[in-house]
């Protein structure tokens, strides 16, 4: 008896884009693309279409390559069903514990955007509050495999002594579980001295992020301080850059832009550019000044629309590729859209609040438990607790995203952005044919670079 030949569809997460007179043909679970211009596009979309009516396709080579990349899956399986159910299990899984701890909501600076600008100053976690929290990490890390913690304030270098001293419990902690063990951290960068950045490697920090805001008057007028300072500060980057991101091995410079201030990003590039700096470890990102998330009422500055803003960050990417610098920022396949939705991550604040959103660390936005130091077992009770905010957030069932081809790749972005009357507005949609046209010569000119 003869055995049934395979069948085979088009993938339900391809997607055709055109920019330019150029047709790209990109899937969003395996975030593969091919250019499919004139001829070729006939082709693929003759196999294509053959395999959505019956199954089968007679030129082999091309039809394998199709399914190597993505771009054709076996008949029988659903794919949203796989994404939904994998997107559950991660949610619910513990390989991973998660901490964004903010050592000190206390800031050197009054940023002009900063929702933390008028946050009531906290002083330095206690060491009985530390040592609460190494006993948590303690209890939780006992059913993972890998730990990280992301360093977060106000400004977590403040408070430089407590994260030596948890780091090192955290370390202890993962050698003696075999776990593995890594940091990150966000911060204005003001508090680096030379020995700091030499400690980051020992602190298990593989990923640090700075914020600028243009040129240094620009950055002295919106943090609220001297020109020199800010001058100084800005040379300080420069001759310590290198070493930055030699101990961390990850650099992400995050420029935060509106329509005042969007051209100095370019001169911030130019600035290590001059400096000798083109490490393509270095990530520059423009950020996104805007009040979408419900974290400040209103920023004093002339902000961007999405659509504004996707095309200023396409310029800035064409820029940075014609300094000689790696550009970040390719869609690929997420597992979680953030960690607030993540059953074992969480955010803990100076006074040992327990939340679920990073940018809300700080506030009673998100806090739903506490630390308690002397009564560990009320804090894990606390934690496990069935209603935990955004433990119910599904983009699978969203009214809005439930049908997206780009899901794999945005899986619904900021849960916030789903709450309230208001439409869901997707940035991911935003210039997508640009981005994905840029990516695209991008990595192709990178490979050929790298043949040559």
């Amino acid at each position: 008896m003869t055995e049934a030949a395979q069948s085979w569809k088009p993938s339900y997460y391809n997607v055709i884009l055109t920019k330019d007179g150029q047709d790209l043909l990109f899937n969003s679970f395996t975030s593969q693309m091919l250019t499919i211009n004139g001829e070729r596009r006939e082709i693929i979309e003759d196999c294509l279409h053959s395999l959505k009516r019956t199954g089968q396709y007679d030129n082999t080579e091309l039809l394998e390559g199709l399914v190597a990349l993505g771009f054709v899956v076996s008949q029988d399986v659903d794919e949203f069903h796989r994404e939904h159910e994998r997107f559950g299990d991660i949610l619910s899984g513990q390989e991973k514990l998660m901490l964004t701890i903010a050592p000190t909501m206390a800031c050197n600076m009054r940023c002009s955007y900063c929702f933390q600008r008028d946050t009531p100053k906290t002083k330095i976690m206690s060491e009985d509050m530390q040592d609460g929290i190494i006993e948590f990490v303690r209890r939780k890390a006992k059913h993972s495999k890998h730990l990280v913690v992301q360093w977060f304030g106000g400004e977590p270098l403040i408070a430089y002594d407590a994260i030596v001293r948890m780091s090192k419990a955290f370390k202890d902690i993962c050698q003696s579980l075999d776990l593995d063990y890594h940091a990150e951290m966000l911060t204005n960068g003001m508090h680096l001295t030379p020995d700091r950045v030499m400690s980051l490697s020992s602190l298990g920090v593989r990923a640090i992020q700075i914020s600028l805001d243009g040129v240094p008057a620009t950055y002295a007028m919106r943090r609220e301080m001297p020109l020199q300072r800010a001058e100084n500060f800005y040379k300080f980057l420069m001759d310590h850059m290198q070493a930055i991101v030699d101990a961390t091995g990850s650099v992400t410079i995050r420029i935060n832009v509106d329509r005042e201030n969007i051209d100095e990003a370019k001169n911030v590039v130019d600035m290590f550019k001059r400096h000798g700096i083109i490490d393509q470890r270095l990530d520059f990102r423009l950020g996104f000044l805007n009040t979408s998330r419900g974290m400040v009422d209103c920023i004093p500055h002339d902000c961007f629309s999405n659509s504004e803003f996707a095309q200023e960050e396409h310029e800035f990417r064409k820029y940075l590729d014609e300094q000689g610098y790696m550009v970040f920022g390719l869609p690929k396949k997420r597992d979680y859209p953030c960690s607030a939705v993540l059953r074992n991550s969480y955010t803990i604040d100076p006074n040992g609040g327990i939340g679920k959103c990073v940018p809300a660390t700080g506030t009673d936005q998100s806090m739903y438990a506490y630390i308690y130091p002397d009564d560990m077992e009320r804090t894990l009770q606390e934690v496990d607790a069935v209603d935990v905010p955004y433990g119910s957030f599904d983009p699978y069932g969203s009214n809005s995203c439930s049908n997206c081809r780009l899901m794999p790749v945005c899986l619904g972005s900021c849960p916030k952005l789903h709450e309230g009357k208001h439409a869901f507005s997707c940035s991911m949609k935003e210039g997508l044919e640009r981005k994905m046209g840029f990516y695209n010569d991008f990595h192709t000119q990178r490979r050929v670079s790298y043949k040559g």
